[in-house]
């Protein structure tokens, strides 16, 4: 039996990818701060206000994740998740100035063609 997959139910997939793109964003910026040297590594992670936020985050994508799981077969949400390995790539482009390869938008364009294939 087929199974479509929703507005809604993509909307949740997509935003989970997206909040797990952010979150690793957010775990770079944080790792920078993190003084693995010091004495203080420990009191450096547990004050780290984007850690905080990015764990938060990390939340949010795994309520909307479980949202997605209550409706559809993991068989057809989790090669969405794949987005990630270009989503990633193009957010560290844009907000951590991390370079961008013309090879990240071919393995987007596989990835695209891959969860098509997966769905059939």
């Amino acid at each position: 039996m087929a199974h479509i997959i929703s507005v809604k139910q993509f909307i949740f997939i997509i935003a989970t990818v997206f909040l797990l793109a952010a979150g690793q964003i957010l775990f770079k910026v944080a790792a920078e701060k993190i003084d693995i040297a010091g004495q203080g590594i420990v009191a450096s992670v547990l004050l780290n206000t984007t850690l905080i936020i990015a764990l938060a985050v990390y939340a949010v994508a795994t309520f909307c994740w479980l949202i997605v799981l209550k409706g559809i077969p993991l068989r057809l949400a989790y090669p969405f998740a794949a987005l990630g390995f270009f989503i990633v790539p193009l957010l560290s482009y844009l907000f951590l100035g991390e370079p961008l390869r013309a090879s990240s938008f071919i393995g987007a364009a596989i990835i695209v063609v891959g969860i098509y294939v997966s769905l059939l």
